[in-house]
């Protein structure tokens, strides 16, 4: 039973949705706003010299750099299998959620002390918790809508525009006490960021009720009966085998997309022209551009896709997320012409800068990014509360999340190789590769679809009250 099944006149809704996704968006808001907080620093705080007063950092290389970036940001992600399994067999989402959350305040906050041994345990720490909590609450979202429910994929876009108005928030705020205190007053809000999101999941407990339970002995023998005593039926494994490859496809975009933590970070820092007037922008807002943009296309995207669907125009998944993939792969041809336009050269760790590339190459770039991700990734989401298994659906969300691990350290590895190859081969390679990649999914994208066996569409309309109405 769902939440969506609850929902009546007198209840109230947010934004024409079941009010439990209210207590998710703002939960996920203040998460993202304390882990990109971090994020944005991270790199530009390890490769900062020893010696700088409170612009000190560790005096790492960028390579070094760069590899721990990857190695972090897979693992946090790679968490996310067994995150997912325990949810699935011991503790149910919603539990999950509630630890890996207290998991992430702790240490948030150990980031803050200059402790390199407490400065990397509570990156361990957090690690974990996004581990318990990512698949978790992003399977929660799914649970709040009956199956066939058409407000699905727009409920995703708004979870997905909470994620982004935190990490907006982040990449100003955070990036800005950092620059006029210290990377740690940095680190330091962004822990109480995540204190936040803990406390808003915590008083919103009655609104989710009836989401994110571990399924009960008699629930478990009714599933096993009604599926005939078999752990998976012929359509089911065509069904995970269509995740699979979607899975293929999120590896390959966020390679691609994550260049932004890392290298797209390094180039803004070292080799664009940051001046606006008199003032030069701190390298890590930059960061918050992508989350920008997200706010103001995110609400278009999610109701270009419902205006087609009315229209008879059902694009499948697959086929927005190769879309996605497409126009994201196009904006790295914005950062060709910046590496073209700067003038530099290499002398060992050192960037020698005789010209620096105009600012707005960067902000084009992030702009089809960021529509890009809106094309793939709340679809995806969507996509896998839809058409996994209902037994594996939080396992499931535990590998896309993995196949986004694997990707962030395919990107740091990416990355790395600007050293040799050059910034401009780097960002063409990516062009090339991702514009491929979405041309060839688009050709196959019928024949993945009927695999699906009906799960991805969308069969029920919603009421103005917000309850559903079923079709017929």
């Amino acid at each position: 039973m769902s939440i969506q099944s609850e929902v009546g006149k007198n209840q109230p809704t947010f934004f024409g949705h079941p009010i439990g996704l209210a207590i998710l968006f703002f939960t996920e808001m203040w998460e993202r706003f304390s882990y990109y907080g971090m994020r944005g620093l991270l790199v530009l705080f390890l490769i900062a010299q020893v010696e700088g007063g409170i612009d000190a950092g560790y005096g790492w290389t960028r390579d070094e750099a760069l590899l721990l970036y990857g190695i972090y940001t897979a693992l946090v992600y790679i968490m996310s299998i067994p995150g997912g399994i325990i949810a699935d067999r011991l503790l149910g989402q919603k539990k999950s959620v509630m630890l890996g959350g207290g998991l992430l305040v702790i240490g948030q906050f150990m980031l803050a002390f200059h402790s390199q041994v407490l400065f990397f345990s509570g990156l361990a720490l957090i690690i974990l918790g996004v581990g318990l909590l990512k698949p978790n609450i992003s399977t929660m979202v799914g649970g709040l809508y009956r199956d066939g429910d058409v407000r699905r994929d727009a409920g995703f876009t708004i979870f997905y525009m909470g994620i982004n108005l935190g990490a907006f928030l982040a990449g100003i705020i955070v990036s800005l006490v950092a620059a006029e205190y210290g990377w740690h007053w940095g680190f330091t809000l962004a822990g109480f960021g995540m204190l936040l999101g803990q406390a808003v999941f915590i008083w919103g407990q009655k609104y989710l009720t009836h989401v994110g339970n571990i399924e009960t002995k008699d629930e478990r023998k009714q599933r096993i009966a009604d599926n005939g005593n078999k752990k998976f039926t012929k359509e089911e494994w065509d069904r995970i085998i269509v995740l699979c490859i979607s899975f293929l496809i999120v590896i390959v975009f966020w390679t691609a997309f994550e260049q932004a933590g890392g290298l797209m970070n390094i180039y803004t820092d070292l080799i664009t022209d940051r001046n606006v007037g008199s003032f030069e922008v701190p390298a890590a807002v930059f960061q918050s551009l992508n989350a920008g943009y997200i706010m103001i296309f995110g609400g278009i995207v999610a109701s270009l896709w419902l205006y087609l669907s009315r229209k008879g125009i059902k694009l499948s998944a697959i086929t927005k997320m190769a879309i996605g993939t497409i126009v994201m792969g196009l904006g790295y041809l914005f950062m060709v012409l910046a590496s073209q336009e700067a003038e530099y050269e290499r002398v060992g760790e050192a960037i020698i800068v005789a010209k620096k590339s105009g600012i707005q190459w960067l902000l084009f770039a992030y702009l089809f990014h960021t529509l890009g991700e809106l094309a793939l990734s709340p679809v995806a989401l969507s996509f896998i509360t839809k058409v996994a298994p209902k037994k594996i659906v939080a396992s499931m969300m535990g590998v896309y999340f993995a196949a986004t691990g694997l990707a962030n350290f395919l990107a740091s590895y990416i990355g790395r190789q600007a050293e040799d190859l050059g910034e401009t081969a780097v960002f063409g390679g990516l062009v090339i590769f991702t514009v491929s990649l979405g041309v060839l999914l688009i050709l196959f994208s019928k024949r993945l679809s009927k695999m699906t066996h009906g799960t991805e569409d969308d069969t029920d309309e919603p009421n103005p009250h917000g309850e559903v109405v079923e079709s017929a």
